[in-house]
């Protein structure tokens, strides 16, 4: 098992990082088609808005995706069709995330939609091509600096401009941008306050406004999944002496938190703060690596369970008897390259094997 998993931890070298649980968390949520269509409708012009039909949004996952885009945007580029009559046309969706500014953004979304659409010749013989219209979910903690491809060329004068491939691409800021501002679903709501309060000394106030916003989800199974993504996401993006005051708003907050917390919970029993973060350090080698363990084969699991709708129970019985927390993540990053349930199946057993 150690030699697979360090041959696939090579492949995603840091899979635990702050800029790949980003990452993962928001292909989590976007992988969600209440999220998806949320976002979309929100962000997008009304008169655009009113032209899509979102009851037919559709994840095109390796559809038309070059291999070079296919590891990253397996579940973040959705197609939606046109209400036309008989004629039904395609309006892709490229949905890209940076935690951190990058200038070049608007030449990697050129080269991504140059090479989105030749693949999509390939695959369907099609002479004309789909609209694909950009989204760039952004957080980083300066806030991002809107650009495009025309702000990165030497212009001797502006009478050169028009050899230039400008084309617009929709922005996001969670830094600057308030979500109460849009129509997203409270599960992304929760999120982008993360965001939007994460370097700020109110953060905590932060922790509290999302667990309100995400509370209000139903059905209880879709809360679940999504308070434990966010403590997931919390757990490795935080500081431990956060994680007090983090279960206090859980409990205060959502009924039965101390449920959703899980594991985490139990180590926050006694009364007052410095007791408690004393019991927090002294225990810490004890039940930090279960919780994690725990923590990945439920975020894996449901994951797989919000992308391939089934799960077998052997499926599950095999992840849960994975005890290494690197291994886990690993084979979450790797199961959005998987366009089947099946494929993952065949990495699992794999793993599983050595």
């Amino acid at each position: 098992m150690k030699v697979l998993a360090n041959q696939i931890h090579k492949e995603y070298s840091t899979s635990m990082s702050t800029t790949n649980i980003h990452d993962s968390t928001i292909k989590y949520f976007l992988s969600d088609r209440l999220n998806a269509i949320s976002l979309l409708k929100s962000m997008l012009p009304e008169e655009i808005v009113k032209q899509l039909n979102f009851n037919k949004i559709y994840y095109e996952k390796d559809s038309y995706l070059p291999k070079s885009l296919q590891g990253y945007y397996s579940d973040l580029v959705v197609s939606v069709p046109t209400k036309c009559g008989l004629y039904v046309a395609k309006v892709f969706f490229l949905l890209e995330h940076k935690s951190t500014f990058k200038k070049n953004t608007p030449l990697q979304f050129l080269r991504y939609i140059l090479e989105f659409w030749e693949q999509y010749q390939k695959n369907t013989g099609e002479t004309r091509l789909p609209v694909i219209i950009p989204i760039l979910i952004a957080h980083p903690e300066e806030g991002w600096k809107p650009t495009k491809v025309s702000d990165l060329v030497d212009l001797p004068s502006d009478d050169f401009t028009i050899f230039i491939p400008d084309f617009n691409f929709l922005l996001y800021d969670a830094v600057n941008d308030d979500p109460e501002d849009y129509d997203f679903d409270e599960t992304l709501k929760a999120l982008f306050t993360l965001w939007r309060y994460s370097g700020s000394p109110e953060f905590m106030q932060g922790v509290q406004k999302a667990f309100q916003l995400i509370k209000k989800v139903d059905p209880k199974a879709r809360l679940l999944d999504f308070v434990q993504m966010i403590l997931h996401y919390l757990e490795v993006t935080r500081d431990e002496k956060e994680y007090i005051d983090i279960k206090k708003i859980a409990e205060t907050e959502i009924d039965e938190g101390e449920e959703y917390m899980g594991t985490i919970a139990e180590m926050f029993r006694r009364e007052g703060r410095e007791e408690t973060e004393q019991r927090f350090l002294q225990e810490k080698p004890i039940w930090e690596k279960q919780v994690k363990v725990e923590n990945s084969q439920e975020m894996l699991v449901k994951s797989l369970k919000m992308r391939f709708d089934l799960v077998k129970p052997n499926i599950k019985e095999q992840i849960r008897s994975i005890q290494d927390v690197d291994t886990l993540n690993d084979l979450f990053e790797m199961s959005f390259k998987c366009s089947s349930i099946e494929a993952f199946t065949d990495l699992l057993e794999k793993v599983t094997e050595n």
